[in-house]
């Protein structure tokens, strides 16, 4: 029986595994995805540098004033898309406690190489649902810089899990893409996609309005307190 075919096989495996990843990797923007850019984020010069995977990427100002702005010492708080720990290093003094989840187990563990505060627990979510909390167990839910990633097919189920979780009168703070402020983005980011004749990843960046995000909202009965406008579009919430 010849094994010749069989090795010159084996001996093209490393190659067809690493080119998989690489589809992954480019078309998926999943836990697969995070997994693979936390692990090249260690491999670079960014942690000599930086104290948070997620520092590299700017602009949480706006969002951080109105964290500060509706917090309590007295709020339980879940953070959707915790990354390596950059807003709950923030968050942590704010709250009684802080449920810090992602959908990555190597975002987890940077951040939880990052976050040493007692009152910060890790959750794994299942990039679908917020299963992991029970009903009206959070007075507070904030995400910035995920959402982004979200189609609006996407973001309608996860407003209504965050209703879900939230207690009576509870607040939500979640930061967007805005289509029209942001409109150079979504035309350098479209061309950029019809440039190399490809589909856009389903999940990269996505761009919301504010009337969408209202429809949404009305229809899921969650009262909007604010908006803020600067890289990022801002929308507090109330239960």
């Amino acid at each position: 029986m010849a094994v010749v075919p069989y090795v010159k096989k084996l001996r093209r495996l490393p190659f067809l595994i690493k080119r998989a990843r690489h589809i992954l990797t480019e078309y998926f923007n999943d836990d697969f995805w995070w997994d693979e850019y936390a692990k090249q984020w260690d491999q670079t010069e960014k942690p000599k540098r930086l104290k948070y995977l997620g520092n590299e990427w700017t602009g949480e100002e706006g969002f951080l004033s109105l964290l500060e702005k509706y917090s309590s010492p007295e709020f339980e708080a879940l953070e959707i898309g915790c990354g390596g720990g950059r807003i709950t290093a923030s968050a942590a003094p704010l709250f009684k406690h802080v449920s810090a989840a992602d959908i990555s187990n190597e975002m987890l563990r940077k951040c939880r190489e990052g976050i040493q505060a007692a009152n910060v627990a890790l959750h794994k979510l299942d990039a679908f649902t917020l299963k992991e909390f029970a009903d009206e167990s959070m007075d507070f839910v904030f995400s910035h810089d995920v959402f982004v990633h979200f189609s609006s097919l996407q973001v309608y189920p996860y407003l209504q899990e965050i209703k879900r979780v939230l207690r009576s009168q509870g607040i939500a703070l979640i930061s967007f893409f805005d289509f029209v402020d942001e409109f150079a983005l979504f035309k350098e980011t479209s061309l950029m996609f019809w440039r190399r004749r490809r589909f856009p990843t389903h999940m990269r960046f996505h761009f919301i309005t504010e009337e969408m995000l209202r429809t949404m909202l009305s229809d899921l009965g969650l009262n909007v307190l604010e908006t803020h406008r600067d890289e990022y579009l801002i929308l507090a919430l109330r239960k």
